[in-house]
């Protein structure tokens, strides 16, 4: 992934240099049926690597840095293959959320029932609400280009939060943010999302619904 990020940079404007972010490892068909069990974690893992290394090189993201397996039957036991692209992601910004159409990625079945999803709103129009439904096993929330929901809100930090599902149950956990993540005006580290669960990160609110 390093290797296709480095052959891949593009330089778009002074001191900015764009690399991929949306990865497809395909493998053979006994190797992925061995992984499959494990892809998810493996894959969240491997995604954090990428910002990591990308910060280390001063690389940009447009999107989310999504890390997803697929079986290639021309791939003999032991070997693989990357796909990579350039995927934009869903921003909240000026009370709605611009997800463009080839944003869509195919997800894992979901461990947990209902149709999981935040309805997001800001200050400037708190009866606004749109709604963002959670289709990953983890969900990054922050400013940052990277973030699987960007918020264009200066009161949330790069990587703000992360929303995880956990078995049945979707769990809220702060990155260390600048500012908090609140919780009926409590600060909160992490938490058990129930339906219902308002969330407050700088001038935006998340209600979680899984209904």
């Amino acid at each position: 992934m390093q290797r296709e990020m480095d052959e891949r940079a593009a330089i778009v404007a002074q001191g900015r240099t764009l690399v991929p972010n949306d990865f497809v490892v395909e493998l053979s068909p006994t190797d992925s049926e061995r992984l499959e069990v494990y892809a998810d974690s493996i894959g969240h893992e491997l995604a954090n690597l990428a910002r990591e290394y990308a910060k280390e090189q001063g690389y940009s993201f447009v999107g989310p840095v999504r890390v997803r397996f697929e079986t290639a039957d021309d791939l003999a036991v032991g070997l693989f293959r990357i796909r990579s692209g350039v995927i934009r992601g869903a921003t909240v910004e000026q009370d709605e959320i611009r997800q463009p159409v080839s944003d869509h990625v195919p997800g894992r079945p979901s461990a947990f029932g209902g149709r999981p999803r935040l309805l997001v709103s800001t200050q400037d129009d708190p009866q606004g609400q749109r709604s963002y439904e959670l289709t990953t096993p983890v969900t990054l929330l922050g400013r940052g280009t990277d973030c699987d929901l960007r918020l264009v809100d200066p009161g949330v930090s790069r990587h703000h939060a992360e929303l995880r599902v956990e078995g049945d149950m979707v769990s809220l956990v702060d990155l260390g943010s600048t500012n908090g993540t609140f919780v009926n005006g409590q600060p909160v580290r992490r938490i058990e999302l129930q339906d219902g669960t308002r969330v407050t990160l700088g001038r935006t609110t998340l209600v979680f619904r899984r209904d």
